[in-house]
């Protein structure tokens, strides 16, 4: 993902959570909102309740290779991917599943 890609501001997370449509699942919340820029941005957050720092991180690369495999850049769209406490980096392919059925449903909405 491109830095152009990602939501850094904590103004803009406000403004997505507040304002935007949500797609809720059992260990993830997304959130999104038409993008005024034309291009899609994503941002990840991952609560202090997931572990320690090196875990979290873990669990942010996890979440971008799943985002990667969708097509999710080539809309208009901000996108917020909050990870819940449940999420357990092994289960990594069970839960990108699940992610991408919710990320699916997402655009289903938008369309």
């Amino acid at each position: 993902m491109k830095k152009a890609n990602t939501v850094k501001s904590h103004s803009d997370f406000d403004r997505i959570i507040r304002h935007g449509r949500a797609v809720k699942t059992p260990h993830f919340s997304v959130y999104f909102v038409s993008s005024p820029l034309g291009y899609a941005r994503i941002g990840i957050s991952v609560g202090k309740k997931n572990g320690i720092a090196v875990r979290r991180v873990l669990i942010k690369r996890q979440i971008r290779a799943m985002v990667a495999q969708c097509d999710l850049l080539e809309l208009p769209i901000d996108v917020i991917i909050t990870v819940r406490p449940s999420y357990d980096p092994m289960d990594y392919h069970e839960l990108e599943g699940e992610l991408l059925a919710s990320l699916n449903q997402m655009k289903e909405t938008i369309h």
